[in-house]
C-alpha cells in the first residue's frame, strides 16, 4: 500500500524532499532536486525552511541539520540514520490522515466536528480526506462504515493492514500505538518460536511479536476471527496443529482464546515464517501438505510444473528451501487476498535489468492466473516479484540475457590476471551474463565484446573494432563502476 497516495500534495513533496536530502552527499544541485520532484527551486527552498522548523520542533537539532557545501548544494547532515527514522515517524504521526487512521484502528468514536477541531482543519476538509481514505482502503478490500467510520472488512485483512500501518508509521518504535497486550504477546511469541524451532533475527522477532499482539488485542476488543471452511484441510486431523494448541493453552492467559484464533495464528505464522522453521518441523509440515493435498500444495505443484516448462533448458531442480518458499507464499495468498502490504523492489526495475528472464515469468504468471482462482484477487506485480525472488535462488536471472565477453589483454603476471578475471566475474555475476577470457592468441580478441588493457599499443588502437578500456594496475572500486558504464553502452 502506497501511503503517498493518501497524504496531501505539500506533505508528499516535503516527505520526498527530506528523503532526497537524507540520501544526498552534498554533490547534487538544487536543480536536480527540482527536476526529481517536478517543482521549482523556490518551492524547494520553502520546503527546506519547513524541514528546518520541523527538526527544531521535534528537538532533533543536535542530530539533524540541513547543510550545504556551496551555493545550491544541499544535504541532510545526520549523526545517525536512526534519527532520520525518528523524524519520519514524528512527521507522519502529525498528518491528519495518519491521525484519523490510528483513531479508527483504535476503535475511537469519531464525531466530525470535534475531530476536525482536534486536527485544526474544517469539517469539509475532514470529510474530503475521509472520502479519500475510504477510496484508498477499498483497493485492499477494506472500507469505512458510514457514520461511525468503523473499519470494515475481512478480519484477517484488517490485521494485516494494522501490522503494515505500524511498521510504516512507527517504524518498529514503541509508542502510544500497540501499547496493550505486550506481556502476553511476548510470552506467546517465545512459546511459539520454541514450538516451531524458529530461527529469526531481532527485527523479524519484533514483527512476529506484533502480529501476535494485534491478534490478542483485536480478539479482546471483540473482533474475533471467523474460521473459514477453506482452512479445514490444514487443521482437520493435523497432529502438528493439535500439539500447537495443547502447547499454547498451558499459558493461563491463553485458556480463554477461541479455537479460531489458534487456527489463525497457526496458519498466518506458517505463511509468513515457514522458511525459518526448524528442519524437522519443515519436513513434518511438507508431509502434511502432501498427504492432505492442501490447496497451497496443489497450487505449488501447478506453479513448479509451469516454471519447469517455461525454463525447460535449465532443468530447474527445486530444493527443499524453494518448495517451502512456494508453499508459504501460496498459503499467504489464500489467507490475505491482497498483498500490496509487501515491500518489494520495482518490477519495472527488474524488467530493465533482466528483460528476458522477466518475460518468461510474465508468460508463466499469465497461465497461472487462468489456472489458479485465488490469483485473480492478487496484483500481478506482486506475483511476478515473488516468483522472481524464488526462481533467482534456483537459477541466475542473467543466464538468458545478452552474453558479454570481456577480454583481458594486460602485462600483468598470469596469476594477477586470473585474480582480476575472478573479481570482475564476481562483481557482475547478478547484473550481466558475463564471461572473462584472456588474450592468449590474436584470434581470441575476435570473441570479445569489450577489451580491458593496461597499455594502448598502436595495433590495438588502429586495428581492433571492439571498445577498449584502459585500466590501472590496482583496478580499484572506482574502475568497476567505470567498467559498468562501458557495459551499459555495449548492451544498448
Amino acid at each position: 500500500m502506497d501511503y503517498k497516495e493518501l497524504i496531501d500534495y505539500d506533505a508528499r513533496k516535503l516527505l520526498d524532499l527530506f528523503l532526497l536530502l537524507a540520501s544526498a552527499d552534498g554533490k547534487e544541485k538544487l536543480e536536480i532536486f527540482s527536476r526529481k520532484l517536478s517543482i521549482n527551486a523556490k518551492t524547494i527552498l520553502r520546503y527546506i525552511k519547513k524541514i528546518k522548523l520541523l527538526i527544531k520542533r521535534f528537538q532533533l537539532e543536535a542530530e539533524l541539520s540541513i547543510s550545504r557545501k556551496s551555493i545550491n548544494y544541499y544535504y541532510l547532515k545526520k549523526s545517525s540514520d536512526y534519527y532520520v527514522e525518528i523524524f519520519l515517524t514524528r512527521f507522519l504521526c502529525e498528518l491528519p490522515e495518519i491521525i484519523f487512521l490510528k483513531a479508527i484502528i483504535d476503535d475511537t468514536t469519531i464525531q466530525t466536528k470535534e475531530f476536525s477541531e482536534r486536527l485544526s482543519i474544517s469539517e469539509s476538509s475532514l470529510r474530503r480526506r475521509i472520502k479519500k481514505i475510504d477510496l484508498w482502503l477499498s483497493k485492499s478490500g477494506l472500507s469505512l462504515r458510514r457514520g461511525s467510520y468503523q473499519l470494515v472488512g475481512d478480519e484477517v485483512q484488517i490485521r494485516a493492514f494494522i501490522l503494515h500501518f505500524y511498521w510504516l508509521v512507527y517504524r518498529g518504535t514503541i509508542g502510544s500505538f500497540l501499547s496493550s497486550e505486550i506481556e502476553s504477546s511476548d510470552k506467546l511469541t517465545e512459546t511459539i518460536i520454541h514450538f516451531f524451532q524458529i530461527k529469526i533475527n531481532d527485527l523479524q522477532k519484533l514483527s512476529f511479536s506484533r502480529m501476535i499482539q494485534i491478534a490478542l488485542w483485536r480478539e479482546n476488543n471483540g473482533h474475533q476471527i471467523r474460521q473459514k471452511s477453506e482452512w479445514s484441510p490444514y487443521l482437520k486431523e493435523s497432529a502438528i496443529f493439535s500439539n500447537f494448541v495443547q502447547t499454547i493453552v498451558k499459558e493461563d492467559f491463553a485458556k480463554k482464546i477461541p479455537l479460531s484464533e489458534f487456527a489463525y495464528l497457526y496458519l498466518m505464522i506458517q505463511a509468513n515464517f515457514l522458511p525459518y522453521y526448524g528442519a524437522s518441523m519443515q519436513a513434518f509440515i511438507i508431509e502434511e501438505h502432501f498427504l492432505k493435498k492442501t490447496t497451497c500444495y496443489l497450487n505449488t505443484l501447478i506453479a513448479t510444473t509451469r516454471f519447469r516448462q517455461i525454463f525447460w533448458e535449465k532443468r530447474i531442480e527445486h530444493s527443499k528451501a524453494s518448495v517451502i518458499s512456494f508453499l508459504s507464499f501460496h498459503l499467504l495468498y489464500e489467507l490475505v487476498s491482497d498483498l500490496s502490504f509487501d515491500r518489494n523492489r520495482s518490477v519495472n526495475k527488474l524488467q530493465e535489468m533482466y528483460p528476458k528472464f522477466l518475460k518468461r515469468i510474465h508468460t508463466c504468471v499469465d497461465e497461472l492466473i487462468v489456472e489458479i482462482p485465488i490469483y485473480k484477487k492478487v496484483k500481478r506485480e506482486l506475483l511476478v516479484h515473488r516468483y522472481f525472488t524464488i526462481l533467482s535462488t534456483l537459477t541466475s536471472p542473467v543466464y538468458n540475457e545478452k552474453k558479454i565477453v570481456i577480454c583481458l589483454m594486460t602485462d600483468f603476471s598470469i596469476e594477477k590476471e586470473y585474480e582480476l578475471g575472478k573479481r570482475i566475474t564476481a562483481f557482475f555475476q547478478y547484473k550481466y551474463n558475463l564471461v572473462v577470457i584472456y588474450a592468449r592468441t590474436s584470434s581470441t580478441i575476435g570473441y570479445a565484446t569489450l577489451i580491458l588493457t593496461t597499455t594502448y599499443h598502436q595495433n590495438l588502437f588502429h586495428q581492433c573494432e571492439r571498445p577498449v578500456m584502459l585500466i590501472d594496475i590496482e583496478f580499484c572500486e572506482k574502475q568497476f563502476f567505470q567498467l559498468e558504464k562501458y557495459l551499459k553502452k555495449v548492451i544498448s
